[in-house]
């Protein structure tokens, strides 16, 4: 049986969110600043070799060689940001609309000021369908409902390594999710692992995937789906031969 409660967002979550919500709001800010932090690793690499080369002319041929290799590393400082700085302007942009959309996500969260902690015990065995961006997972909510999941292996998700070792198959779980973003942050298991252990079938397409999503009502992660599960976990079995 599934049950919510209205908790505190913990201290290391809102830390995260206040740090989110701190990016900057101009574009050119944000690429000032990812130069200067030498985020972009042609810069790191540029900023580690032009005082190397300036202190080896120094010594090999004193001031005078020191100023002209000064020069010509300026010279072709400004021909990289032309030459490089249009191939990685929309990497740029692009990552600054993400970190964008996280702040306005983050600063709402941290208006509401609370988060829904969820507990589940599970009397059956949860369903895994893999794909190829990482795993959809079904569980009994009870009451005629289904807790939905999705699981990304980018590497930025715990519960997939969760999910590889066997852990995400024990009885009982626990999780906290933001309430305007709606994403999971926090996840726990505990208790015995679950029996009926199979091998987790395969989406093969994105089409097959794009017609459970849709079948389901593209729920979010975390998302209750007001259906039997038996029935959720029959149309999936349906939709993955799409």
């Amino acid at each position: 049986m599934l049950t919510t409660a209205r908790v505190d967002i913990p201290a290391p979550i809102a830390a995260r969110l206040k740090s989110a919500a701190d990016y900057s709001d101009n574009v050119n800010d944000y690429a000032r600043e990812d130069l200067i932090g030498f985020n972009r690793p042609i810069a790191a690499t540029f900023a580690l070799l032009a005082p190397l080369t300036i202190a080896i002319a120094f010594h090999g041929g004193g001031m005078v060689l020191a100023a002209q290799a000064a020069g010509a590393i300026l010279l072709i400082a400004a021909g990289g940001i032309v030459v490089v700085g249009r191939q990685e302007w929309p990497n740029i942009v692009a990552k600054f609309q993400t970190n964008a959309m996280a702040k306005k996500k983050a600063i709402a969260d941290l208006r509401c000021g609370f988060g829904e902690s969820s507990f589940l015990s599970n009397g059956r065995a949860p369903k895994f369908y893999d794909h190829d961006n990482g795993v959809l997972v079904i569980a009994d909510a009870g009451d005629f409902k289904t807790l939905f999941f999705d699981i990304s292996n980018d590497g930025c998700d715990p519960r997939w390594e969760m999910y590889e070792n066997g852990e995400i198959r024990r009885r009982v779980w626990r999780w906290l999710r933001l309430p305007i973003s709606r994403e999971v942050v926090k996840f726990t298991t505990e208790g015995a692992r679950l029996a009926g252990h199979a091998e987790t079938p395969h989406i093969q397409s994105i089409e097959a995937w794009e017609a459970i999503n849709v079948a389901l009502g593209e729920p979010m992660d975390g998302a209750i789906i007001h259906q039997q599960f038996d029935e959720v976990a029959d149309n999936i079995h349906r939709l993955m031969m799409y």
